[in-house]
């Protein structure tokens, strides 16, 4: 029933697509997929500043539940492909890691508060999601993916460029760039959660730069359509040193290992 539901909604257009270019229209309606992912990237910051980065620690304040809950997060990502986020939830931690090969939770709302190793399908997910800095579209090709142009479109009143992002894994992805400033005012997919398939939708803004790369200070998201968090960026922290030991799934002690080795 809930794929069902899903695909109906794809029927129904969220979005118009602009006519067709006019005779008098603006030359950047004729750019290519390459044309628009290097102006993209240049608004950014340029490939040399992106790389200069190594390591970013986000601190900000979620708001969940149409407002029901505020939580503190912290988010702490680097180079290749680590990142974990920390959130705090009516007083206790909520963890979702990745070090680059293992993903793994901690969620004390499912009733444990012990790291859990995340199951196929989560792990392949955040492997597609690894390119937490640069994101999908900077050095596309060196990532094993490919980017389609599917048109331009209107998006609450600014064209945008809708591109059609298939990675590695065959996993698909739509990113919505501002056609004036080529910064990402949308991403847009579908991701299975336990085992059911959803729509998701994030929404950056509020671009400033920090050490020369703009980054969004504010993000939406939806699933199916309905909020899910608003967050509010407070503080990037750029390069500074990050134990690679906190991205890595915790060892359980001994005694739980002679335990388990005894059963």
């Amino acid at each position: 029933m809930f794929r069902s539901i899903a695909t109906a909604l794809l029927c129904v257009p969220a979005f118009f697509f602009i006519p067709a270019a006019a005779q008098d229209a603006p030359k950047e309606a004729d750019l290519t997929v390459d044309q628009i992912v290097e102006k993209h990237t240049q608004a950014l910051g340029g490939i040399d500043k992106l790389k200069a980065i190594t390591s970013v620690t986000v601190t900000g304040k979620a708001v969940l539940m149409g407002g029901q809950i505020e939580a503190p997060i912290v988010m702490k990502i680097k180079r290749p492909s680590s990142m974990r986020m920390e959130m705090s939830v009516q007083g206790k931690s909520f963890i979702q890691a990745f070090d680059g090969t293992t993903a793994w939770m901690v969620n004390p709302f499912m009733g444990s508060p012990d790291p859990q190793k995340s199951n196929d399908e989560d792990t392949q997910q955040a492997k597609d999601d690894s390119d937490f800095i640069d994101g999908s579209l900077v050095d596309y090709k060196t990532k094993g993916n490919t980017v389609e142009l599917m048109g331009k479109e209107d998006l609450e009143g600014t064209a945008a460029y809708k591109l059609k992002i298939t990675k590695k894994s065959g996993s698909i992805e739509y990113e919505f760039l501002d056609a004036q400033t080529f910064l990402q005012l949308r991403s847009s997919g579908k991701r299975k959660q336990g085992g059911q398939e959803a729509e998701y939708e994030s929404t950056p803004s509020n671009y400033k730069p920090v050490n020369g790369v703009m980054m969004p200070y504010s993000l939406s998201q939806k699933v199916n359509g309905s909020p899910m968090m608003d967050l509010t960026i407070e503080k990037f922290e750029v390069n500074t040193p990050i134990d690679d030991a906190i991205f890595q799934l915790p060892e359980k002690p001994k005694e739980e290992k002679k335990d388990a080795a005894k059963q």
